[in-house]
């Protein structure tokens, strides 16, 4: 699975987005996803047996409730049979409890510059995930991550320029600089921070969600 939609239950446009992430992370998001995936063909195979010996006009009706049960399903993160839906349930999730989840109309933000910060996120998240996700949330989690951590951004940003011959000519820093800058770069607050919380999130609600979703989900009214 490399860069999949969001769901049919996304009525916004999307971007692409590579988020690096610990090993083993596409592996866990494949075993997740095909686990609500047998559910989803369950839920299917009802829905199928509730239309027979129904009219036409009935059927239509029927099949227009169970979409939105669908949508209400994997809104809920009860049914998160795509990789872009449990990464998108779980940004929502991240943004929310953070605080992050409105509008940042007004908001002069740009891309944190990853130079500031200490190498390799290579080492420490070897895996790359290319994912789509809808654009109001990766504007949202990026103005928040702007505007959460731009102090720190300008402190770090006077930092390098205090020490610029040291970081430079890539000698050891002193206990006391050394000591400032990591307590800087840890308040920042990175879009790929965010994103591998999410992902977290995201595997913790299929992990946790029933074994078998009740036959009575999608009953017709």
């Amino acid at each position: 699975m490399e860069d999949d939609d969001v769901g049919e239950d996304e009525d916004t446009g999307v971007t692409k987005v590579r988020v690096r992430v610990p090993l083993g992370t596409r592996l866990a998001l494949t075993s997740m996803v095909e686990r609500h995936q047998v559910w989803a063909q369950q839920l299917k195979a009802q829905h199928r047996a509730q239309l027979k010996g129904l009219t036409a006009a009935q059927r239509d009706i029927l099949r227009a409730e169970q979409r939105q049960a669908l949508r209400v399903l994997r809104s809920r993160g009860s049914l998160l049979d795509k990789r872009g839906l449990l990464i998108a349930f779980g940004v929502r999730q991240e943004l929310r409890d953070r605080g992050w989840d409105h509008s940042w109309s007004g908001v002069d933000w740009q891309e944190i510059p990853m130079g500031l910060l200490s190498g390799g996120i290579g080492n420490r998240y070897p895996e790359c995930l290319a994912l789509s996700l809808p654009v109001t949330l990766v504007e949202q989690l990026c103005a928040g991550c702007w505007t959460s951590s731009k102090k720190s951004i300008d402190r770090l940003r006077k930092w390098h320029a205090d020490h610029s011959a040291i970081v430079q000519s890539r000698a050891r820093l002193l206990e006391g600089p050394a000591a400032e800058y990591e307590r800087l770069a840890a308040s920042v607050i990175t879009a790929g921070d965010v994103y591998r919380a999410a992902i977290r999130r995201g595997l913790h609600a299929v992990l946790h969600a029933p074994t078998s979703l009740p036959n009575t989900a999608l009953a017709p009214r």
